[in-house]
């Protein structure tokens, strides 16, 4: 797959480790500044939502009718096992358990650094009988009822200032998505397996075109589950590569029959104005895509296909530029087939279970769906 490359090791020199600082600033100020435009406002809801899946139109409940949870904070990630989901809250530091039918069973961890604790969680899965979070260098392992179990710290080699952005749970162990810095590569993203002992085990790598410090925020990386291995690649590339667990390519899954949303201008000016105080000062070039990336997560469904999380048009000037998600896969003749969850803040889908999130300023909902059959 193009744009892929070997793993490099970190050069042991001064002036490196200094190029390495300046891009992980441009590269930290990109990812806040693509996630100011991903995710929804705090004042954003949406009300009455509709799907149309084959024939049947299927009419939901307004987001609003559903309880709003106040011990709930954000939804960050999430995952299903054990007959319940477990939601990341980044921004209250814990995870929430819901059962099936999208009932808040109670909640575990909190704030801090110590054992068990949470300081700045950015992902969660769901691996065998654990529940693992990655908080900075460390994977936080819990069982089913929230005990803590250990921390594990984990040092990716060849990555300046590494920070986890997804965590999979495949056959062989773990699999860690890590966003970082490399002073031979710039920006760059691994795929690494994490294995009981405790080292990462390097497995794909890819980072974006072109050369010298550059913020492209069109470089967006995701990693899923897949029969017989893992599916890893950039979400505004046409394909992704598809691996097996020996690290070796078999194949591409490609996702041209998805749409594509426009950057509005009003979007554009804002991520320039929030990436070029600090691009200037590194001397970086700061690229931002006339068009979004044709979805912002992959999962892998119980019968083998990928759903993807994609965004719903925003026209020019609607209040906050929000974003709003819905899950679809690929359907008959290179089209899109919406399954059944409506439009949320955020979707996450995990065998044939689906959570939908809304966030709003007067709390966030939660609601799941288990259609049994897509």
């Amino acid at each position: 797959m193009d744009g892929h490359c070997a793993h490099q090791p970190i050069v042991p020199v001064r002036r490196s480790v200094t190029v390495a600082m300046a891009i992980a600033v441009v590269a930290a100020g990109a990812a806040l500044a693509w996630s100011l435009l991903t995710s929804v406002a705090d004042r954003t809801r949406p009300e009455a939502v509709s799907v149309s899946c084959a024939d049947d139109s299927v009419a939901w409940l307004a987001s609003s009718d559903l309880p709003s949870l106040s011990s709930v904070l954000s939804v960050t990630d999430a995952d299903f096992g054990g007959a319940m989901w477990f939601v990341l809250d980044r921004r209250g530091r814990r995870v929430h358990r819901f059962d099936e039918a999208g009932t808040l069973l109670g909640s575990f961890a909190r704030h801090g650094n110590g054992p068990g604790e949470l300081s700045s969680p950015t992902a969660l899965a769901v691996h065998r009988d654990r529940v693992a979070v990655a908080d900075r260098g460390f994977v936080r392992l819990y069982d089913f009822s929230g005990a803590h179990i250990a921390d594990r710290r984990h040092a990716v080699v060849g990555c300046f200032a590494p920070r986890i952005a997804d965590l999979e749970s495949v056959s062989l162990g773990l699999l860690v998505l890590a966003k970082c810095t490399s002073p031979v590569q710039g920006i760059m993203a691994m795929v690494l397996l994490a294995e009981d002992g405790g080292d990462l085990l390097p497995r794909a790598s890819i980072s974006p075109p072109g050369h010298g410090i550059v913020a492209d925020l069109s470089f967006q990386p995701v990693v899923s589950g897949y029969p017989g291995g893992f599916v890893f690649g950039n979400a505004d590339a046409d394909c992704l590569g598809v691996y097996d667990m020996a690290a070796r390519q078999t194949g591409r899954v490609c996702h041209g029959w998805l749409q594509r949303v426009p950057v509005s201008r009003r979007q554009a000016e804002a991520l320039k104005d929030q990436l070029m105080p600090a691009a200037n000062a590194v001397g970086a070039r700061v690229v931002v895509p006339r068009r979004l990336p044709p979805f912002e997560r992959v999962f892998d469904l119980a019968d083998g296909r990928l759903a993807y999380s994609v965004p719903v048009p925003v026209e020019e000037g609607e209040a906050g530029d929000a974003r709003i998600f819905r899950l679809v896969t690929r359907g008959e003749a290179d089209g899109e087939q919406v399954l059944l969850a409506p439009p949320a803040s955020a979707l996450f889908a995990s065998g044939e279970s689906v959570l939908a999130a809304w966030e709003a300023i007067d709390g966030v909902r939660v609601a799941t769906y288990t259609p049994g059959v897509w």
